[in-house]
């Protein structure tokens, strides 16, 4: 694979994206939102989770292919996007903001890795289901945030 770097580093990003979105989850479920949100916002931080650590294996599999740091090293490049603890609608309008980045990147992946060896069937996957989390954000009135 000639691209590895390229992927890796597109790989990178998006486990960055989804520790920003844990974030962003976690302080808008320590706000005083209906019980619907919070189990949407608890549903979402949950599979965050899961397709963070999912992420991190892929790196771990492609890293073999080359010489590079640890995916969990801090980056200089990367912005600090904490949300103010207090703020509920910018905390919410951070989680979708995050949805979207990461729905983008993924496209982008699956652009580099469309003529390699790499099975995308997962990455397909975590693509679908970000776009449903993103879907069932939306549509949620912002009567539910109190």
């Amino acid at each position: 694979m000639e691209n590895v770097k390229d992927i890796v580093k597109q790989v990178i990003k998006i486990w960055r994206l989804f520790k920003t979105q844990q974030s962003a989850l976690a302080v808008a479920m320590r706000q005083d939102v209906s019980y619907e949100m919070r189990n949407l916002l608890s549903r979402d931080y949950m599979i965050c989770l899961v397709i963070k650590k999912e992420m991190a294996n892929l790196y771990d599999s492609l890293k073999c292919c080359m010489r590079d740091g640890c995916i969990t090293r801090p980056d200089q490049h990367y912005a600090d996007t904490t949300v103010p603890s207090d703020d509920v609608n910018m905390a919410f309008s951070k989680i979708v903001n995050v949805h979207q980045q990461i729905i983008t990147e993924y496209r982008i992946l699956l652009d580099l890795i469309k003529d390699t060896s790499i099975n995308a069937s997962i990455l397909h996957q975590h693509l679908d289901q970000m776009e449903k989390m993103s879907e069932d954000l939306s549509a949620r009135p912002p009567a539910l945030i109190l």
